[in-house]
């Protein structure tokens, strides 16, 4: 008997809270590439004014790096050894927005399960979408 879960489970990660000091912390342990610029829209906020946002955005890594968390925290190093995933950023992640990644099983097959991704800001609005690759036991 499999303990892998069923199309259509579903799962998600406790809310993150991307402020000032979870994006600087980020922004710190990304070494490379090295900014071009000391001031963007990204880490500065007269930048990010200018640009049209109301606050700093987060770098997209960041995000990602929230989705992918999910799925190595739940699958571990099967992902890591076989498994991959495609996601597109859909809106900015502005500094002080809560997001929430979700993952459903969309499908599986002999060898894989195939998950459906979605990250959402605290007003529930997708940030990201997705899928992850994950071999299956």
């Amino acid at each position: 008997m499999s303990n892998e879960p069923a199309v259509g489970s579903e799962f998600s990660a406790a809310p993150y809270l991307l402020d000032d000091a979870a994006a600087q912390a980020y922004e710190r342990g990304v070494k490379e590439p090295p900014r071009r610029w000391r001031t963007n829209i990204h880490t500065d906020r007269d930048a990010a004014s200018k640009a049209g946002f109301t606050a700093p955005i987060a770098a997209g890594e960041h995000t990602i790096a929230l989705a992918m968390q999910l799925i190595v925290d739940r699958f571990g190093e099967r992902f890591m050894h076989g498994g991959g995933f495609e996601v597109a950023l859909i809106k900015p992640v502005l500094f002080g927005d809560t997001l929430t990644v979700h993952a459903r099983v969309a499908r599986a097959d002999e060898r894989n399960l195939e998950l459906d991704l979605r990250v959402e800001n605290q007003k529930g609005e997708p940030v990201l979408t997705g899928t992850a690759r994950v071999p299956k036991q």
